[in-house]
């Protein structure tokens, strides 16, 4: 009997065996929408969102608390603007919707001292999860997404003031943890109460080559708020799904401690195996991704894209617990053809894989 979208989706996350195997991806760049659904969006939206997943037929959509980048940006000119965190960011043609700081809020400990953390309770922050649940959507399951405290911490400081801070002011890192923590949990239960049924949690912890911290630092400064905001959400009743881009192979035995659900991407370019953690780790968690976009995607032919989807299928997806995405996002970069291509697989060899045994 074939399974509902959200039915398949959570079977996954579950690390159960779904009817076929599910299909899901951020939808970061325009030109898919447009090939998709006919227009471009002007912001990261739910309506456009919902409806462009529904026709690469996905079993999943992210969406956004209260805006990605901010909720009240205050323009200092017509490409630099300030969100409500007061991290600086610049638009670019190619950010879309995600831009880059440039610039960061909390300097030194005066800084932190004087520094006031957004109202997440404020009146329309989940909206667009609200117009999603109220879409005619074929069951397709809502995620919407909030922020780690790592992320937080780098979007406030910079990398190289964390790096300084984990030796200098360790506490400093911490009392932002601790902030960052408390606004996500009030976006995680309002999330849910306005009917999110998973969270994504954003939490870049490596890059290419390795992780941002040492193991005894990743344990003793980061871990426990990891935990606890994890916790907080599975209280909540719904699973949480961990993005987190770059190579974090040595904290995965300490992430499987957490309640943590899924985990994705797994970078290939960041030497993240989809063998190796399939077999260690296949039991533990749902595999979300690794169809690489950094290389196989925006510069492959349809014919190698269509060999990656099968070869991570043939991996990750036997006794259930994964979804294929790209490993990162559906980033401008990418051809609309290899999109097209990729999921064209994933619904015939995914459709068929779990009948052929």
């Amino acid at each position: 009997m074939a399974m509902t979208r959200k039915e398949r989706f959570m079977a996954a996350v579950k690390v159960q065996q779904p009817d076929r195997v599910p299909m899901f991806d951020f939808l970061f760049q325009q030109p898919i929408y447009e090939a998709m659904i006919g227009h471009k969006p002007g912001g990261y939206n739910a309506r456009d969102a919902v409806a462009c997943a529904l026709a690469l037929n996905h079993d999943a959509v992210w969406l956004p608390f209260g805006g990605y980048n901010g909720f009240q940006p205050r323009y200092l000119a017509a490409d630099t603007y300030v969100d409500e965190w007061g991290t600086t960011y610049r638009t670019t043609e190619y950010a879309w919707p995600i831009d880059a700081p440039i610039d960061y809020p909390i300097k030194s400990r005066e800084d932190w001292r004087c520094y006031e953390s957004p109202d997440p309770t404020l009146p329309g922050r989940a909206d667009e999860i609200k117009v999603a649940v109220a879409m005619e959507r074929d069951n397709l399951l809502l995620a919407p997404g909030i922020t780690g405290p790592f992320t937080t911490c780098w979007l406030l400081m910079g990398y190289e003031r964390i790096c300084f801070a984990l030796y200098d002011d360790p506490s400093l890192l911490t009392e932002i943890f601790h902030m960052s923590n408390e606004y996500n949990k009030e976006a995680a239960r309002r999330a849910v109460e306005a009917g999110g049924e998973a969270i994504w949690l954003g939490d870049d912890l490596g890059d290419s080559s390795r992780g941002f911290m040492k193991l005894p630092h990743f344990r003793k400064y980061y871990l426990p708020y990891l935990a606890e905001l994890v916790e907080y959400v599975d209280n909540l009743g719904v699973p949480v799904l961990l993005h987190c881009c770059g190579r974090f192979t040595d904290y995965l035995p300490d992430l499987a401690q957490t309640k943590i659900s899924a985990i994705h991407p797994l970078q290939r370019t960041a030497g993240m195996s989809l063998q190796t953690v399939k077999e260690q780790y296949g039991k533990r968690f749902c595999i979300i991704g690794n169809i690489d976009s950094s290389r196989t995607l925006p510069y492959g032919t349809p014919a190698e894209v269509a060999a990656e989807v099968r070869e991570a299928i043939d991996i990750a997806a036997p006794g259930g617990g994964y979804v294929l995405a790209s490993d990162h996002s559906l980033h401008d970069g990418i051809s609309i053809e290899n999109i097209l291509e990729m999921f064209r697989v994933g619904a015939e060899y995914g459709g068929n894989f779990y009948q052929k045994g």
